[in-house]
């Protein structure tokens, strides 16, 4: 989803006006439920392979989210948001909500530093298995997974000297469009 995100600023960036005339309406719900359905199986397979006794192929199954997620979603997603942070650097005379571009690089950041070592971890794994860097990388994995909503409220309530009104009011701050 982080990926899809990140494509998605980047196309309404770069041609704005394709996206408010010609995008179709349904285009990002479609493109989050095709990649909810995605996971769900990817997950259900690694649960069935993996849990239920067909370990023969586990490291198939695990190769192929590793490899999904290192060369295919992540390489889309950093190319999206230098692409972003490019355009928007040369573009003086637009006016850009610094939030919401210092909450995706944020987010980018904190996955590319806690989220992908757990995929290169399970890379090496097919070579040889750590189990202490096993562990650490799946407590940086679950610290890239919580670490989002804390970027959106702190975000949210920039320029604050305390935190004033709710998570909610906090979150609108964030994605609205000024």
């Amino acid at each position: 989803l982080l990926t899809a995100i990140s494509v998605e600023r980047c196309v309404s960036v770069l041609w704005p006006f394709w996206c408010r005339c010609h995008r179709p309406k349904l285009l990002s719900a479609a493109v989050c439920s095709l990649l909810w359905a995605l996971a769900c199986v990817l997950a259900g397979l690694v649960y069935f392979v993996c849990n239920l006794g067909h370990s023969e192929h586990c490291w198939m199954v695990l190769g192929t989210l590793c490899f999904l997620n290192f060369c295919f979603f992540t390489p889309f997603m950093v190319l999206s948001n230098v692409i972003l942070f490019i355009k928007l650097k040369r573009s003086s005379w637009q006016h850009h909500s610094a939030r919401l571009y210092a909450v995706i690089f944020l987010t980018v950041f904190f996955f590319l530093l806690f989220g992908i070592p757990l995929s290169v971890q399970i890379f090496l794994n097919f070579f040889v298995y750590i189990n202490f860097v096993f562990e650490i990388c799946l407590l940086l994995a679950s610290f890239n997974s919580s670490i989002n909503p804390v970027i959106y409220v702190l975000a949210g309530n920039y320029r604050n000297s305390r935190f004033r009104g709710s998570v909610k009011v906090a979150l609108q701050r964030v994605f609205e469009d000024k």
